[in-house]
């Protein structure tokens, strides 16, 4: 069976210089491309490709953020400009990539060497999951969240979210006046907010302190907190000191 591939990079050059080294490869059939970020996501998810030669610097998202995004971990042949960061954490990790401008040579080595790392994939995905931790440690928070819905793949702005719910596997969004569900946990959406203006206020909610009004005394020495355009929440007991020392500030 031929390994089915998919190009992404906003370069159109640099798509068909792939193309062309790709031309007469038994091995695989090329099954589409993608420009950007967003495009890359959508195909990945509705493609669903063994191999993907991944563009890096991109618009809308780059390469490490289109990985983050997708459900299903494709084998990964990155193509990048130089940027020493990357390039380091591709060879702590033996996972393949090719510094532009790259020869026919270089591109078969990569190749190669994809095909037979294929026979573990275990491996390579926990490589590639590795990798996007330490991509993450990296950044301070995210400022964007990609969300799917009906088909459609879109950004919502963290400083749009006026509250989080948690709802079993997902997370509730609120908006001011819509909500979306987003597959990830509490755990992991609280680490990757600023910790500054989101505040966990229950094991099953967070806050944007932008859209705090006040918070109100309730029974039994309980406190609710009440939000810009009415909604109420309550404060978890264990988590009022911290809500306190910040909302104080």
């Amino acid at each position: 069976m031929r390994i089915r591939a998919l190009i992404i990079d906003d370069e159109p050059p640099a798509r068909k210089k792939i193309r062309q080294l790709l031309k007469n490869e038994s091995r695989l059939e090329i099954i589409g491309e993608a420009s950007d970020g967003l495009a890359a996501v959508e195909a990945i998810d509705r493609l669903n490709p063994d191999l993907v030669f991944l563009d890096i610097q991109m618009p809308k998202m780059n390469g490490f953020e289109v990985l983050q995004a997708v459900e299903r971990k494709p084998q990964i042949i990155f193509t990048t400009a130089f940027d020493r960061y990357a390039l380091k954490a591709f060879d702590v990790r033996a996972l393949d990539y090719l510094l532009k401008p790259f020869d026919e040579t270089r591109f078969q080595e990569a190749l190669n060497r994809a095909m037979d790392t294929r026979r573990d994939q275990n491996a390579v995905h926990q490589k590639i999951t590795d990798l996007l931790t330490e991509f993450q440690s990296q950044q301070k928070h995210i400022h964007r969240l990609l969300l799917k819905s009906s088909g459609k793949i879109f950004f919502v702005k963290t400083n749009d979210i006026q509250w989080i719910e948690a709802e079993e596997k997902y997370v509730k969004l609120h908006l001011s006046k819509e909500w979306h569900l987003h597959r990830e946990s509490m755990n992991s959406l609280e680490n990757k907010l600023d910790s500054k203006q989101f505040i966990r206020i229950h094991r099953s909610h967070i806050v944007n302190l932008d859209y705090v009004k006040e918070l109100q005394p309730w029974s039994h020495g309980d406190y609710v907190i009440i939000l810009k355009d009415g909604a109420k929440l309550n404060l978890g007991r264990s988590y009022r000191e911290r809500f306190m020392e910040v909302f104080g500030k």
